[in-house]
């Protein structure tokens, strides 16, 4: 079961409880069924088992879906196994690199536009004014009449 399914099949009561398992350096969580017996908590995307790197996490989740009482296994636990099960993504790092990169960029390009304005010599027109324009223009092509700019 995904979350979504966990969440709906815990919300019309056919969950009882919830069983958090230790594998290697992760978590696992399995939801105890009123039916079906146990079914394991997986990805939407790929419905491969879904990994918790750190238990609170999974706690999180089981609490998110409604459920208030469950069990842990820890006989399975390698803390030492973590990294190694941690795969690196430089291709992500990257992408990140350049999000954080390009923001800067549009930050930077957002108070220059700011202050130029702000630093503008020519005179401002007041919003009332502005206002008024708008609505005489409005007013006038409602009367089928072009309004002068």
């Amino acid at each position: 079961m995904d979350v979504s399914q966990a969440t709906a099949a815990a919300l019309a009561g056919g969950v009882l409880s919830a069983i958090l398992k230790a594998q290697g350096g992760s978590f696992y969580v399995e939801l105890e069924n009123r039916a079906a017996g146990t079914a394991v908590l997986v990805t939407s995307n790929n419905r491969r088992p879904r990994a918790f790197r750190n238990p609170v996490k999974a706690l999180e989740v089981i609490r998110e879906l409604g459920l208030q009482t469950g069990k842990f296994s820890l006989e399975a636990w390698r803390p030492d196994e973590v990294e190694i099960d941690r795969h690196s993504r430089p291709d992500r790092a990257e992408a990140m690199k350049a999000t954080h990169a390009s923001a800067a960029a549009y930050d930077k390009w957002v108070s220059q536009q700011v202050q130029d304005a702000i630093d503008d010599p020519r005179p401002t027109i007041a919003h009332d004014d502005v206002m008024n324009e708008a609505d005489a223009r409005i007013e006038a092509m409602r009367k089928g009449k072009r309004a002068k700019a």
